[in-house]
């Protein structure tokens, strides 16, 4: 089926959001992150010619964000090695105001948390952590994507995992304010 405009838009509507949420976790600057979602989606609808359908179009998708935002990521390095000035990274906007006003402040410091610790983990633990409980991706999935063994996979949910257990149940690890 040609790609028209109309299908094209529709590709860019559903599998934006994706995208974004994928290369969110490379911890890009907001202007590198719209930059690298906006290369995927050029590559994707350039490539999607090509699809042969050997895999989900989905993890066809994740597989070109992951490899934009490993070149951004590697962009950054060379940047922040000229010593250029970025922008500081951008914070999602979190909508927790559901119920009343001090459940919203609760969640949202759980996220917070949550984030925060996320943010000390190695690359790999991250994203992968990213990959199967945000996004649902088997590990299976996971180690396509990443170029991978699902060995290997397991062994950085496990470790990432174990790391986050116990940074969220150490009471020093919060920011005593």
């Amino acid at each position: 089926m040609p790609l028209n405009q109309r299908n094209a838009r529709r590709f860019v509507d559903s599998f934006t959001p994706l995208i974004s949420a994928q290369l969110s976790r490379f911890r890009l600057p907001h202007d590198l992150l719209q930059d690298a979602v906006q290369e995927t989606l050029v590559r994707c609808l350039r490539g999607l010619k090509n699809f042969r359908g050997d895999a989900q179009l989905s993890t066809w998708v994740y597989r070109i964000a992951y490899r934009e935002g490993l070149r951004a990521q590697e962009k950054l390095k060379r940047d922040r090695s000229r010593a250029v000035s970025l922008s500081p990274l951008a914070e999602p906007a979190d909508s927790a105001t559901t119920y009343s006003p001090s459940f919203a402040a609760e969640q949202q410091d759980e996220v917070l948390r949550v984030r925060t610790a996320m943010e000390t983990l190695p690359n790999e633990q991250r994203l992968v952590l990213g990959y199967h409980y945000l996004d649902g991706l088997s590990v299976h999935e996971i180690a396509l994507l990443m170029s991978a063994r699902p060995n290997t996979v397991k062994s950085w949910l496990k470790r990432g995992r174990d790391s986050l257990k116990s940074t969220l149940a150490d009471p020093s690890s919060e920011d005593s304010a």
